[in-house]
């Protein structure tokens, strides 16, 4: 245990400067989407609240610190990194639970047969932390909820090991660690849609296993623990979107991925890459393109906002030629996982169930009621859109139960160790000095612009909730946000030298179509050295200009 915790806290002090050094790193457009959530709950405007699209549990956190913290324009994202640091330490804490009880079922499963957890205990530790904090630590200052997810998944893991044991000991099963289960599940589907589909998996695998022991008492336990708590949400989202969805994330993102034009780029867009996978809004201008969004009053950029009300042109539609080319771009991320970066444990593991391919594999086969539905959920990604935080605790779950499988024959023990060992650190020398990188730089990026930019529009008579318009992209106008006013009209970044470089009588024509769409003003966030032009005001820091347009 001593050696656990050493490994828990070098974890969580990494975990820790992450996320004081990213305190004012950038959100992404999903930060941006998931904080207005937030603030709709803070209101009780719970019509905008419910979301088809953003996933409620890590967004109800968001307005928890939020209304606990009080956050200023200068503290807000720092608050949003605060959250993820707990989330993280939570994640380690489940992540221990689940690393125990794979090592113990592990052993007990074999009835005296010898795994890797107990012929080398301390390395299978070290392994569990190594795993942790190279998939994790690149996360802590991402504003969404995937470190969430993983929590969830670690936990859902450590009770299934749990009650496999039981059934596997014929014992008697606790309805509250079913009921336990139910809740879980419902946890994972509030954090995020897909988890609803592992939910079903997870639930059937407990159904054929209550079957096989003729106890269906605690699966169906489970099963209605977490049918009352989604339902609900469920009922009340079907209602707001107006049809019957647990979620519209899967369905657009398929049509955007897969059903999406054969290029590199979500949109047919000859001269730049679009920022969004679908028009925002009508046209207003073509040349340079200037967009009229729909406007929700307290929401920063509507359409990204929630794409599920917004965006009724993506229709999902099963296409083979185009599956089987969405397939082919994500499989390389899977072979680097695997064959790249996972080669230095992929190896060993081969060689060590080669003494005892039979006997690892039917351990192996034996994990299915939690490994089946996280590689379903794994290969649900695969089909679509996979990267690397979707899967943070699937991956390590699969790692994990597949070292965890191998049966170490008598006599090996020594080899067995070494051969975990090397593994471990060939691993660790691959990818500690691009991690440690990583932690010990200083961020690059900051919203120090985007403060200086809501704090000064306020004194030129921009007051929350007004509408303006951006002279690029409005879905990561972070200044809008920190300043509460939305975005009704944009020229997307990859316009605004056309923008710049055209007649004054096209520039004049761009600000009267924003001023129809109802905006108060134009800001546009300096990405370059170019001045402000006569009329244009500058804003503060060099963080760029303003035009009113009343």
């Amino acid at each position: 245990m001593g050696f656990e915790r050493i490994c828990q806290l070098i974890v969580l002090l990494m975990g820790a400067h992450c996320a004081f050094a990213g305190r004012n790193l950038p959100v992404g457009a999903d930060g941006l989407a998931y904080l207005d959530v937030a603030r709709s709950y803070l209101r009780h405007d719970w019509h905008t609240a419910v979301n088809g699209y953003w996933g409620p549990l890590y967004s109800w956190l968001l307005a928890i610190g939020m209304r606990f913290f009080h956050p200023g324009i200068r503290d807000e994202f720092a608050m949003a990194r605060t959250l993820n640091f707990a989330l993280f330490a939570a994640a380690v804490y489940t992540f221990s639970r689940f690393w125990r009880a794979l090592a113990d079922w592990s052993k007990r499963i074999g009835d005296g047969e010898t795994s890797i957890p107990y012929a080398s205990p301390l390395v299978w530790i070290g392994l569990g932390y190594l795993l942790f904090v190279v998939n994790f630590i690149w996360n802590v200052d991402e504003v969404t909820p995937d470190i969430l997810v993983a929590t969830i998944v670690f936990a859902i893991a450590a009770v299934l090991f749990k009650l496999n044991l039981k059934l596997n000991d014929n014992r008697q099963h606790s309805i509250a660690a079913y009921v336990w289960l139910g809740l879980l599940l419902a946890l994972g589907y509030y954090a995020k849609a897909i988890l609803l589909y592992f939910a079903v998996f997870v639930l059937g695998a407990m159904v054929v296993q209550g079957f096989r022991s003729g106890i269906l008492r605690g699966p169906i336990t489970a099963i209605i623990v977490f049918v009352v708590l989604v339902s609900p949400f469920v009922a009340i989202l079907s209602r707001t979107v107006g049809h019957f969805t647990a979620g519209d994330s899967g369905r657009l993102n398929y049509a955007w991925f897969v059903n999406g034009p054969e290029t590199k780029t979500w949109m047919k867009v000859s001269y730049g890459y679009a920022p969004l996978p679908f028009y925002p809004g009508s046209i207003a201008l073509d040349s340079p393109r200037v967009f009229r969004l729909p406007s929700v009053e307290g929401i920063t950029y509507a359409p990204w906002y929630d794409a599920a009300r917004f965006d009724k042109r993506s229709h999902p539609a099963f296409d083979l030629r185009a599956q089987l080319r969405q397939l082919a771009v994500n499989l390389p991320f899977l072979k680097d996982q695997i064959f790249g970066a996972g080669a230095a444990l992929l190896v060993p593991l081969l060689i060590l169930v080669w003494y005892e391919p039979k006997a690892s594999l039917r351990r192996f086969a034996a994990t299915w009621f939690c490994t089946l539905p996280a590689a379903a959920v794994v290969g649900m990604y695969l089909l679509v859109h996979l990267v690397q935080r979707f899967v943070l605790g699937f991956s390590l779950l699969l790692w994990g139960a597949a070292w965890a499988s191998v049966l170490v024959a008598p006599g090996l023990q020594l080899l067995a160790r070494r051969a975990t060992l090397a593994g471990t650190l060939v691993f660790a020398a691959y990818m500690m000095p691009g991690l440690l990188h990583y932690v010990v730089s200083q961020p690059a990026e900051s919203v120090g612009r985007d403060m200086a930019i809501a704090e000064d529009i306020s004194h030129h008579g921009i007051a929350p909730c007004d509408a303006v318009a951006s002279i690029g992209d409005g879905q990561e106008a972070y200044w809008a946000h920190l300043a509460r006013v939305s975005v009704v009209a944009e020229v997307w970044s990859i316009d605004s030298a056309r923008f710049w470089s055209a007649q004054p009588a096209v520039q004049q024509a761009v600000l009267r179509s924003m001023a129809d769409s109802g905006a108060k003003a134009v800001v546009w966030r300096a990405d370059s050295d170019q001045p402000c032009p006569p009329r244009w005001l500058s804003l503060p820091e060099h963080s760029g200009c303003m035009i009113s347009l009343h």
